[in-house]
């Protein structure tokens, strides 16, 4: 058992490195959401809350943003990741199917084809919709999706997608920006997209909210096994509290984590991420 000093000192290095419910029509897009990564070479942990805005029909909860398409890849993706018949991490399963099969696991080049794919088939399905579903609702139309795999050294590799609809002659079309995200072997990082504000907040210390916050945190996590792990899960449960936009964050928090030695275990993993 560490006394409260080292769990303070433990904590202080660590900040220093710091199936969906479907909207009914293809006009209610689903947007929102945050999503926190702690990441470092060894192991990933994703978070996420589990509220959706179907923009004119309002929103939900229990929508699971986390998937596992794969036996050693995690998937995550914020903003516009459903309408009518498809959803975002179906589209991930279903790549991954074809890409990947049941490959224990993924060099980084395979990792960034399968994003690639992805990306290619989410633009695909955007386009499909109709114009003025997407042009009415552009500014909150990107889409964000992260894909973490293990390789054969079961290191973690991750890459990102980002997917925004442009106004075209005919329509709509869909710029695809990936890139690989490079993992600094020293220490734990964090990542935060969808709504990132008050989770970056939180992390740095921004404000005396935050500070008084992380203050608690040597205590609030005592006997942690992983404290990156459970400040990941925190600043989901902060952002759903703290963010102005109710209607885009906020209910239960789902969390997975990827490692080489215990694979892809679920540490919380609400009705709807079954």
């Amino acid at each position: 058992m560490r006394p409260a000093w080292a769990w303070a000192l433990l904590l202080a290095a660590v900040l220093a490195c710091m199936n969906a419910t479907r909207p009914a029509s293809a006009q209610a897009l689903e947007t929102g959401t945050v999503i926190v990564v702690a990441y470092s070479k060894q192991r990933i942990v994703v978070a996420a809350d589990s509220r959706a805005s179907f923009m004119a029909e309002g929103f939900q909860d229990e929508v699971c943003k986390i998937a596992h398409p794969a036996r050693k890849v995690l998937f995550a993706a914020s903003g516009m990741v459903g309408a009518g018949d498809w959803y975002a991490a179906d589209v991930a399963k279903q790549v991954a199917a074809r890409l990947v099969a049941d490959n224990p696991y993924l060099s980084e080049s395979s990792l960034v084809s399968l994003a690639e794919a992805w990306g290619r088939a989410m633009a695909e399905k955007i386009r499909a919709l109709p114009p003025q579903a997407i042009q009415k609702y552009m500014r909150d139309s990107q889409t964000a999706a992260l894909f973490a795999g293990l390789d054969r050294a079961d290191e973690v590799n991750m890459v990102q997608v980002r997917l925004t609809p442009v106004a075209a002659a005919r329509g709509i079309d869909v710029r695809m920006e990936v890139k690989r995200v490079a993992i600094d072997p020293s220490g734990t990082h964090f990542l935060a997209f969808g709504r990132p504000q008050v989770a970056m907040e939180f992390l740095g210390r921004k404000t005396a909210v935050a500070q008084a916050e992380a203050a608690k945190w040597p205590e609030y996590f005592r006997g942690s096994q992983d404290i990156a792990q459970d400040v990941a899960i925190r600043l989901v449960e902060l952002t759903g509290h703290y963010d102005e936009r109710k209607d885009l964050v906020g209910g239960s928090t789902a969390a997975i984590r990827m490692d080489g030695q215990g694979g892809v275990r679920w540490l919380k993993r609400p009705a709807s991420c079954y």
